[in-house]
This record gives structure tokens, sequence and C-alpha cells, in this order.
């Protein structure tokens, strides 16, 4: 489960005796240095975050996860794109998951956006599983767990996932299987992480995990996501509410 401090959930009322791992989100990226950063505000929390957790449930995982649906996508495309840039950031992103505590890291790059940008990717989590094997074996550490939040099916902006560097660099994948359908964007309601749908259709959960496992992807490298959300849709005739019914926008709106 991913938590972050916007939530207004604080870390200490985690039931962390439910989760076998918890994702802390999200650290950044330095545009101007490729570093992995966590903002001023976060630091305290995230670097208590393990500590945290792990009073309620010494034995749950912790994963620090790096970037998120509102970070800069073309500052980790400059990042991927040298492997320069690429080493700072895995080493920026080992020495601090270490310092805060945290067992392992987790990338939220959304999302590539071209075939040279997603063949950087698998670059990019190859260098990363070497450098996490390095450091582990230096220290005598476990190695940190090393995993992706990926789009529901194995292409993203029309592009193929590097499946066979995701299998060798990755622990596991978490496919992103929501916010199909939303009121800032559909014009009739639909549910955000619908499961099926249509047999023509190729939007939903199922299309999605089917997608990875075809495209070569072992199932037990993949976490299905599931949102703890949903929206409030201003309809169009409030006596038709159903799924698919006419939709100006998210209450509150207009």
């Amino acid at each position: 489960s991913y938590w972050f401090p916007e939530s207004g959930f604080l870390a200490s009322d985690i039931d962390s005796t439910l989760f076998t791992h918890l994702f802390c989100a999200f650290a950044n990226l330095s545009s101007a240095t490729n570093l992995v950063i966590v903002s001023h505000s976060n630091n305290a929390t995230f670097s208590q975050f393990t500590s945290t957790v792990q009073l309620k449930n010494p034995s749950v995982k912790t994963l620090l996860s790096l970037g998120g649906g509102s970070s800069n996508r073309t500052a980790f495309a400059s990042m991927a794109s040298q492997s320069a840039t690429r080493k700072t950031f895995v080493d920026s992103s080992i020495k601090l998951a270490r310092s805060y505590g945290f067992l392992g890291l987790d990338l939220d790059w959304e999302y590539p956006q071209s075939a040279s940008e997603i063949n950087n990717f698998g670059l990019l989590f190859n260098e990363w599983r070497s450098a996490v094997t390095a450091e582990a074996t230096a220290t005598g550490k476990p190695a940190l767990l090393l995993t992706a939040a990926v789009n529901y099916a194995s292409t993203v902006n029309g592009v193929n996932y590097p499946i066979q560097s995701i299998a060798n660099s990755c622990d596991w994948v978490n496919l992103l299987a929501y916010d199909f359908n939303g009121p800032t964007w559909s014009s009739v309601t639909n549910p955000p992480a619908q499961l099926f749908d249509p047999p023509s259709g190729s939007v939903s959960g199922s299309y999605g995990s089917k997608s990875w496992i075809q495209a070569g992807l072992n199932p037990k490298k993949m976490v299905f996501g599931m949102p703890f959300y949903g929206y409030a849709w201003k309809l169009v005739n409030a006596n038709n509410h159903g799924f698919k019914a006419p939709s100006s926008g998210p209450v509150g709106s207009g």
C-alpha cells in the first residue's frame, strides 16, 4: 500500500499489521543535479517512516517511492538518457534509502513517452539492479528491494515495456490499474478502476494484466494496483445516475 503525507493520515496511524509492504511516497528527482531528494517539509516524516510503522509490525518492509503522477517526467527522461546521470540517480537513491532505513526503492515514472525513453527505462533498471547487488555485497546487508509502478498494460504511449529488463531487475512491478475514467476527463460516468470491459475493449484491469502475461512477464512479478478512493460526478440529469450517465465534470465545478 502507498502512503503519502498529503493524505492527512498520519504514518503512526497506519495499522501496519495488515501489510507485508508499505510504500512511502514520494521522493523527488532534482532536474539540476539528478539526485534523489526529499522535500524539507517531508524530511522528518520520511526519515522516521520505517521505525514508525515497524513499531506495530517489526516484519513489515518499507520502500521509498520516487516520482509520482505529478512529478516532472521530462526530468526522469533526461536523467535516464545518459549513463553518467543514471549512475548519479542510482547511487543517490541507494544512499538515501539506507540513511532513512528503507528496505527498498520504487520508481513511479508516469510515463516514458517514446521508444528511446522506454529503452532508457530498461537500461536504468539493469544498472540499478547491478548497483543494488554490489552495495549489498559490499555492506553485508540484505539487498534493497527494487520495484516499479507501470502502466496497467504492457505498452505505454504505443511502445512496449522492456519485459526482459523488468523481469531480471525488478522484484515486482505495480500495475496502475485505475484512473481509467474520471469526472475531469470523461463525459459519462464509468468505473475508475473497472476490472473488465466489453470483448472489444482494451481499458480494464483484466486486459492489462493479461497483456503483461502475454508479453512474457511472470505473474509472480506483478502486483495488481487498486485505488482506495472514488470520484464524485456532477450529473447532467440527476434522475439518470447509472453507469454511462452523462456527466458535466466533478461535483463542485461549474
